[in-house]
């Protein structure tokens, strides 16, 4: 059995707490089992400051522990929120980019737990492969406006984006796609293991980067359609960029312990035992 060693701090279920890749396991009492795609079937538990595994190897672990990310490399480039949020990885599935892009396309606007997590059991339980999934019928898991759309939507990711591999063309060619912006098109690049530094900007970012004294807006699909970060006209004023610029290969995971923070604390009026508050 695989074992990957953590750091002082790490914590398993906060990891994938976050983490789109938390679609593609079950807890079963402290183990997460693998009920799609690669590996189906795989278990993965953390003993003391390691993750243990089972049916799959050390690769496959390191991603969806999220151990894969160098901690000296967080500490290096975000060392306040490194302090402050030691339990976080980063957790990835490169091999399950299918199963990442419905669990994104529908977690749009609807509660995680309440929804996304529940609808992914029951269609992961029916299709695994891409062949398979293209063959459903959404609407059997509900009457939602996400699993109505998905169907199209899946189409045409699997001709247009599914195949390639460079960063930016997957993104270009993922806002061709009906009803992804580019806030879902990061969080694919980003839990799909394409891009570690695609930071996707939601209103967790934007509250969290103000407090912080990082000022951005959103960025806009038109123009995301178009241009790269570094060519777009709007770059002097979009989060993603400031956030991709400034904290390079860990800028996703900031984005996580944005989200993390922003949850836990922040919109729980915790500010007298935030780390962050001096300076905030």
């Amino acid at each position: 059995m695989p074992r990957v060693k953590a750091w002082e701090g790490y914590s398993l279920s906060s990891t994938l707490a976050p983490s789109f890749v938390r679609a593609l396991f079950e807890e079963r009492g402290g183990v997460y089992v693998k009920i799609a795609g690669r590996c189906r079937g795989a278990r993965m538990w953390q003993e003391g400051e390691e993750v243990v595994g089972e049916g799959c190897g050390e690769e496959e672990l390191r991603f969806w522990s999220g151990l894969w990310l160098d901690r000296r490399l967080v500490e290096g480039k975000a060392p306040l929120l490194a302090a402050a949020h030691r339990e976080l990885g980063l957790s990835v599935s490169p091999y399950d980019r299918h199963l990442i892009f419905v669990a994104v396309f529908l977690s749009r606007a609807t509660s995680w737990e309440g929804n996304v997590l529940r609808w992914c059991r029951g269609i992961f339980s029916s299709a695994d492969t891409l062949e398979e999934l293209l063959e459903l019928d959404f609407t059997r898991f509900g009457g939602s406006f996400q699993l109505r759309q998905l169907g199209s939507a899946l189409r045409e990711y699997a001709g247009r984006a599914h195949a390639l591999s460079d960063p930016w063309e997957v993104r270009r060619a993922l806002l061709s796609v009906r009803n992804v912006g580019p806030k879902l098109a990061d969080a694919y690049l980003l839990f799909a293991g394409l891009d570690p530094s695609a930071p996707p900007i939601d209103r967790h970012a934007l509250r969290m980067a103000a407090r912080l004294g990082l000022a951005g807006s959103q960025p806009r699909k038109e123009l995301c359609a178009r241009y790269r970060c570094p060519e777009c006209p709007a770059v002097a004023s979009c989060l993603r960029w400031e956030l991709s610029s400034a904290y390079g290969p860990v800028a996703g995971w900031v984005q996580t312990a944005f989200y993390v923070h922003d949850t836990l604390l922040c919109s729980r009026g915790e500010c007298r035992r935030c780390p962050l508050s001096g300076a905030c």
